[in-house]
């Protein structure tokens, strides 16, 4: 019985069109990030052997391929342990396929599956205080209509709390701007979710798509670049840092800070919990898998703390002595020691 080794090319193919789109259903941003990190490490192991990715076969997937891969993506590469971590989770899911539609690679897929991922420490969570945002809204020229588009991407960012990609994903069908006011965001995992608009911001909102020539209900970009196509994340990121650095001259607090859309996504985290919201609350305005994550804004948030300990009675001083100081006799034992 002649034994055909299982096909590398077939199973990459097979994983990425019919796996991760046709049964996991997993969105185009984590098919592209799967796509980064398996093209990234076939074409280190080709160099590694000296041969085209398409001469590798299984052989040359070995456990120390993939230990060789990550330490040259933190060392050569300066990737962070987040990244190097997000690579190789990648990795251990193509495996982990490999092993249930390949028996006799099973003992390969377990050796790589089993590579652990490494411990990182938890990033310091920088966020702006509503003051400073106040402050860079105020810089923002709206006499120009980039000024303003870029005025209501502020205000949305902090208003919804959105991610940059699901801002920048919000397409004008998504908005109800009769009362009351929402926004329907698409985030991670694919999973919607109703943000509302103050009041104060839907005329914000009909005075971009009126400069534009869109009609209400009209599906199309919300946010769009100077040639009509839609922003990107990267895109909503330059705007931001952009404005933070002219109005940081003005205000050195915001030259001390790295901010960003995420930055501004904290921040209305912050706001709702001062605001006396319940964390559950926070969860799904934020969109958060898990209530754990809302958590880390209590423990962030130094106002709170500061508030918490106003509130509370100091630790009253004794107005007894000790009974050591009140018995004449212990005194006098402890003297003779």
């Amino acid at each position: 019985m002649i034994s055909i080794a299982p096909s590398l090319t077939k199973n990459v193919q097979t994983f990425f069109a019919d796996y991760l789109v046709a049964q996991r259903d997993m969105s185009g941003h984590t098919v592209l990030a799967y796509r980064d990190a398996l093209k990234l490490f076939l074409t280190f192991v080709a160099q590694s052997r000296k041969k085209p990715v398409a001469d590798l076969g299984f052989d040359d997937l070995t456990p120390g391929a993939v230990l060789s891969f990550l330490e040259d993506l933190e060392k050569r590469r300066k990737n962070s342990v987040r990244t190097r971590n997000a690579r190789l989770a990648a990795l251990h899911t193509f495996f982990r396929y490999v092993a249930a539609r390949e028996p006799q690679l099973l003992d390969l897929c377990q050796r790589i599956s089993a590579i652990p991922i490494k411990k990182t420490s938890t990033p310091t969570v920088v966020y702006i205080e509503h003051a400073e945002l106040l402050h860079v809204l105020g810089y923002i020229d709206r006499k120009k209509p980039r000024g303003r588009r870029d005025y209501l991407l502020l205000r949305l960012l902090f208003e919804t709390g959105a991610r940059a990609q699901e801002m920048a994903s919000v397409r004008t069908s998504a908005l109800q701007l009769e009362r009351p006011s929402k926004v329907r965001l698409l985030g991670k995992g694919r999973k919607e979710r109703i943000c509302p608009l103050r009041p104060e911001t839907v005329p914000f909102i009909r005075e971009q798509l009126r400069e534009r020539g869109v009609a209400v209900g009209q599906d199309v970009p919300l946010f769009v670049g100077r040639h009509g196509e839609a922003l990107t994340r990267f895109g909503i990121l330059r705007i931001v840092q952009r404005h933070v650095r002219k109005a940081s001259t003005s205000m050195p607090s915001l030259a001390r800070k790295n901010v960003g859309p995420h930055t501004l996504r904290h921040a209305a985290a912050l706001h709702l919990l001062r605001a006396g919201n319940e964390l559950s609350v926070v969860k799904s305005w934020l969109g958060h898998a898990s209530i754990m994550t809302t958590d880390l804004y209590m423990e962030i948030d130094d106002e709170m703390k500061r508030k918490a300990i106003e509130a509370t009675e100091p630790v009253a001083m004794p107005k007894r002595q000790p009974i050591w100081k009140r018995d004449k006799d212990l005194l006098a034992w402890l003297e003779a020691l």
